[in-house]
């Protein structure tokens, strides 16, 4: 393999050899990490790989994040364990343990994607067990596993393992998410299949019901790709929202059409009913793409105590070949975003409210000209634009390096936003039009990413870039920006943490 390759979800399981860290190598791998790009407020792992957020969960009055981590490397995946994280407020993280380890028959192969479940002062952890059979066919096998921790650190395997063989649903069968609705527990799992009628293979979610968390039955086919929503379906999630139900997921295998679906693989969600009696979904709109950057997948989400659904995401993409890699970390997770559905069945994300406990100084507030440039502190920043909808707005996010600074605009005669952060494939746009007498964006900058919602978060785009040097915002075109603030964002996350784990 060479240096810095990026394995497709499906080469994940062949892209190295299991190998534990010793305490002196988790040392030597932290002190490694370069701080040039490393995030400033979201969510990274303290050295190595991430990728998928897992287990997304509120215990114990503190949110709990685990994700996919490979300890041994950041310019591969690995064989997946689950790293992990708490926080009190969504963004200031502290690093715990690692949770699971590959180290049972079940799950040799990878300690794939999952979710979690509170109930009775546990935390239950869901999650696919990887099998490898090399020179076989299938080349591997993917099973249904359960962990428990009794105190939001220490994790152990059942064992009844695994609790799901999903013998006819082989080989890719995966990505379990748990829910509980009165007396009775729902899984929909993501799922790859061979249609005899196309003699292809589709995408689809399944559903699976329990009464007592460890036995489950199958319920029903949530729903499955007609043959345009490609070939497997990563990561679903499903829950009410609204009056409604959304079917959240990642699909592999959809084509590029105009200005969608421009990366290698997407996430979306369809909106619809669904009949708890007869585990029965009824869509009532078509797929529809949730962000429009180049840095969205595996989705996640939440229903807190304060009853927000909230989803975060891996802030990164498959086949991408990024610089930090060399820094001694791969990946990162999105701000977490608060979700509800418009009456329009769209849905909308708003950044969560803890964000601004994370203000600073403000940098600038008020009317700017074109032309006018504000410098950012440690490349860390949220900003706020409001303008008119009736003039082109063009907002660019500068580095030292031309060619690592953004492009933010707006064509008012054509009702189209973009993100260009330049280099090959470096646009993103997609329709919008302000749906209010003003234009109104918020951005969030960090040293290697930019999130951009558009409105009142109807669009989004999130997307990775590297800034060399001060970062600064420039007032781009013709047209002045009738208001435009700045705040500084406090760093809440380091670089710097070495995870205690037994050797």
């Amino acid at each position: 393999m060479a240096i810095g390759y990026r394995c497709r979800p499906r080469s994940w399981i062949f892209c190295c050899v299991n190998k534990e860290l010793t305490k002196t190598d988790r040392q030597r791998a932290t002190a490694d990490v370069n701080d040039r790009y490393y995030p400033r407020y979201h969510l990274a792992p303290p050295y190595g790989w991430m990728n998928d957020p897992n287990g997304f969960s509120e215990y114990r009055n503190e949110y709990h994040l685990f994700y996919q981590f490979n300890p041994n490397s950041s310019l591969v995946p690995g064989i997946a364990h689950w790293g992990h994280a708490k926080s009190k407020d969504l963004f200031r993280w502290e690093h715990l343990p690692i949770a699971m380890y590959p180290d049972q028959w079940y799950d040799k192969g990878g300690v794939f994607s999952g979710s979690a479940i509170v109930e009775n002062d546990k935390l239950y952890l869901y999650y696919t067990g990887n099998v490898n059979n090399p020179d076989q066919y299938p080349d591997h096998q993917q099973h249904q596993v359960l962990a428990i921790s009794t105190n939001g650190i220490n994790v152990t395997k059942q064992v009844i393992n695994p609790i799901i063989n999903g013998t006819e649903y082989q080989p890719d069968f995966r990505d379990p998410k748990v829910w509980k609705y009165g007396k009775t527990y729902y899984m929909v799992l993501g799922n790859s299949f061979h249609d005899n009628e196309t003699n292809s293979t589709l995408g689809r979610a399944l559903l699976y019901t329990s009464k007592d968390k460890t036995q489950w039955n199958f319920a029903s086919i949530l729903d499955e790709s007609d043959g345009s929503l490609g070939y497997m379906w990563e990561c679903p999630d499903f829950f009410e929202l609204d009056g409604r139900f959304v079917l959240l997921f990642s699909p592999q295998g959809i084509q590029p059409s105009g200005y969608k679906y421009r990366n290698l693989y997407q996430t979306g969600y369809i909106v619809g009913n669904f009949d708890y009696k007869t585990n029965m979904f009824t869509p009532i709109t078509e797929f529809v793409e949730l962000d429009h950057g180049h840095d969205f997948y595996a989705t996640q989400t939440i229903l807190d105590k304060a009853k927000r659904r909230i989803l975060i995401a891996w802030m990164d993409m498959w086949d991408q070949n990024y610089v930090e890699a060399e820094d001694g970390f791969t990946g990162q997770m999105t701000l977490p975003r608060v979700l509800s559905l418009d009456k329009n069945n769209r849905l909308i994300q708003r950044p969560v409210k803890e964000i601004a406990s994370l203000r600073g100084r403000t940098r600038f507030s008020g009317r700017a000209r074109a032309g006018a440039v504000i410098r950012l502190r440690d490349k860390a920043a949220e900003i706020h634009i409001k303008s008119s909808p009736n003039n082109d707005l063009d907002i660019l996010i500068e580095s030292s390096n031309a060619s690592n600074s953004v492009l933010i605009s707006y064509n008012y005669q054509k009702g189209l936003v973009t993100l260009n952060r330049g280099g090959k494939d470096g646009v993103r746009r997609t329709k919008w039009r302000p749906e209010s007498d003003k234009l109104h964006l918020k951005a969030y900058i960090d040293a290697s990413s930019i999130e951009l919602f558009f409105g009142n978060g109807e669009v989004t785009f999130s997307s990775r870039f590297f800034p060399t040097g001060a970062v600064k915002v420039r007032i781009g075109g013709s047209n002045d920006v009738e208001s435009i603030t700045v705040f500084d964002l406090q760093r809440t996350i380091d670089a710097s943490y070495e995870i205690e784990s037994e050797d």
